[in-house]
């Protein structure tokens, strides 16, 4: 299982290497086909003027008798109607590559040296544009205009609309090239082309054949990853729209109905259309492991499954509905409701409880009371529009957590959005939600759902679908109103942020409806003391309730804060050091996902078995 989740992420991680690049061509490609080659090369401003002037009847002073080391080749070269020996001892198949050459007056014999008015006079000629010559500088390689030029060369900087610059050859004053910003905009595309990300001035370097490595081994995971699915029977080309009808049992209100579906769609899939709606976070990517089922017989356990799901449910015949196609089942279990109901909620009040934290409270507009575990979430219809990235009633007490974020428009499509009920079913009649409004952060927009449903004025409404309950305290019967077993059993509650939601409601829950009896503990961290939530209201639960305690603690306290400082894990380590045993509590957690991780981690060291941990996914 861990080589397939290796070769799944590695595969993902190359088809964002090269789908990258791809990309990159794609655009480089375009570029090449639709530019002007002549401005591209940059030859906007050149010409082409100065010639050796041949009607002159000069007499030649004699090669062999220069004082020199004998050259490999010998040429005639003019410049300004004068003659030149041109003496090459060395140079390389390109003109670009290292070379060793020098000029020789043709008539007197003397060595000759390009000055820097004469290299001036020259890139003057070679140049019919408006602009004027601002600077003249010989200059030695390695060059970042010419990166496979090896040898000294003239640069001319002229002053004109296309930032003209004219470099020319340090010995034979031979203009080289003309260079321009269409020029070096070319000069980009090909090094994003060819992959010159280490500025080599070719093609053949190691990077690009790294890159093709990279792709041969995208296309073995990808192999790998098919054979894998295809083992585990889910991959198949449907031909046909197959249809079967499966038996779903429904475990909360041991009901039973027949769904006609096609067999080359996912369980999830499958049950949504039959409106048999499966909670699930990640819209059926296998990462969040809430669209759990039960069957019998075989089934194949895929990687996600291993990861999201306990061995003791893998074991009793629990699966995840986006693994698996309808035709390897005949019948499931389903711990939902037969039939999930669309609401339309009008908001009665909203305001700020915390900086960034909105309260938000609807009402049906059915005036119909839901009933619903303690613990649960509402699915939310976010239709396309236009939102803002600021509120319109930030308290002024509040505003100075913002004064770094600046306003701005987005449009944005539709999109669903989950949040936990703040209240248990008994509480209110309205149903009650913190949303916390997702500024705009290192390039990222504000986000959709906060900012939609932070926006709403009282009096108008959103769409909602539940409630759906798939964390919630365990060993509680609904019908009686009492717990029937475990009242000795301790649970401990950690939260973040707007993780508290859940975890509130279910602590209520049990306090206020149910009279629990077993020892209570919440562990809450939040950054300052603007940010802790409901702090009024726990500490004046935890005066009604000696079996409740309320440990609240702050990441970036202020010099005024006397209670406890750091993030939850040093807390809950402390507490934890209270107890001689650790089997008989349960676990509850909400809030930011690394959290989580860091937290479970450290309980699973502890001793503590996955049965006694209970998640509920920050993502949703």
């Amino acid at each position: 299982m861990m080589g397939s989740k290796i070769n799944k992420a590695l595969h993902k991680w190359l088809s964002l290497l090269v789908g990258l690049q791809l990309i990159i061509w794609l655009v480089t490609g375009l570029y090449f086909n639709l530019m002007d080659h002549h401005l591209a090369n940059g030859h906007e401003f050149r010409a082409h003027s100065h010639k050796k002037n041949s009607s002159l009847e000069l007499e030649l002073f004699p090669v062999s008798q220069i004082s020199a080391p004998e050259p490999e080749q010998v040429k005639l070269l003019w410049l300004f109607t004068h003659p030149y020996y041109h003496f090459i001892y060395e140079m390389g198949a390109h003109s670009y590559q290292k070379k060793e050459a020098e000029l020789f007056d043709a008539i007197t014999g003397k060595p000759f040296s390009l000055s820097e008015s004469e290299a001036k006079n020259l890139a003057r000629d070679s140049y019919s544009g408006p602009g004027r010559i601002v600077e003249v500088k010989l200059l030695q390689p390695p060059f970042d205009e010419y990166v496979s030029q090896q040898n000294p060369m003239w640069q001319v900087t002229i002053e004109d609309k296309n930032n003209t610059t004219i470099y020319l050859d340090d010995t034979t004053g031979q203009v080289l090239r003309h260079v321009n910003d269409d020029s070096r905009l070319k000069t980009l595309m090909m090094k994003l082309h060819f992959m010159d990300y280490g500025n080599s001035g070719g093609f053949n370097h190691w990077l690009i054949i790294l890159f093709a490595f990279a792709t041969l081994l995208l296309s073995v995971t990808g192999v790998t990853w098919l054979v894998e699915q295809y083992k585990n029977g889910m991959l198949n080309i449907p031909f046909a729209n197959k249809r079967r009808v499966i038996g779903v049992t429904f475990v909360n209100s041991n009901t039973e109905c027949d769904i006609d579906v096609n067999s080359h769609e996912t369980v999830l899939d499958g049950l949504n259309r039959a409106h048999i709606y499966l909670p699930s976070a990640c819209g059926g990517g296998g990462t969040c492991g809430k669209c759990m089922f039960k069957t019998v017989g075989y089934l194949p356990i895929t990687a996600a499954e291993s990861e999201q799901i306990s061995n003791d449910k893998i074991t009793k015949g629990y699966r995840l509905a986006c693994q698996h196609k309808m035709k390897e089942l005949q019948t499931i279990e389903v711990e939902t409701s037969q039939r999930i109901t669309q609401h339309e909620l009008v908001v009665t009040a909203t305001r700020f409880i915390t900086p960034f934290i909105k309260e938000i409270r609807f009402r049906p507009k059915s005036n119909e009371t839901l009933q619903f575990k303690a613990g649960a979430y509402m699915e939310f219809d976010i239709p396309a529009g236009k939102s803002h990235s600021l509120p319109d009633d930030l308290p002024a007490k509040f505003e100075h957590h913002w004064k770094n974020i600046k306003q701005s428009s987005f449009n944005h499509q539709g999109a669903v959005r989950h949040y936990s009920l703040v209240n248990f079913d008994q509480e209110t009649d309205e149903l009650v939600f913190n949303v916390r409004w997702q500024v705009e952060c290192g390039g990222e927009r504000a986000g959709i759902g906060s900012v939609y449903l932070g926006s709403l004025q009282v009096g108008e409404s959103v769409t909602a679908r539940g409630p759906f309950s798939d964390f919630f305290a365990k060993e509680q019967s609904v019908e009686s109103g009492v717990e029937p077993v475990g009242d000795s059993l301790q649970r401990i509650f950690i939260g973040g942020g707007s993780g508290l939601a859940p975890l509130r409601s279910i602590i209520f829950e049990q306090l206020e409806k149910y009279s629990y009896q077993g020892q209570m503990t919440l562990v809450y961290g939040a950054r300052t003391e603007d940010d802790l939530l409901y702090k009024t209201s726990f500490e004046q639960l935890e005066k009604k309730y000696t079996n409740f305690r309320y440990l609240p603690t702050l990441s970036s306290p202020t010099e005024k804060w006397s209670g406890r400082k750091g993030y939850v894990q040093h807390v809950l380590s402390e507490l934890l050091a209270e107890y001689a045993h650790l089997e008989d509590k349960e676990f509850y957690l909400c809030g930011p996902m690394a959290m989580m991780v860091e937290v479970e981690r450290d309980l699973l060291k502890l001793g503590v078995s996955d049965e006694q941990i209970f998640k509920d996914s920050f993502n949703r």
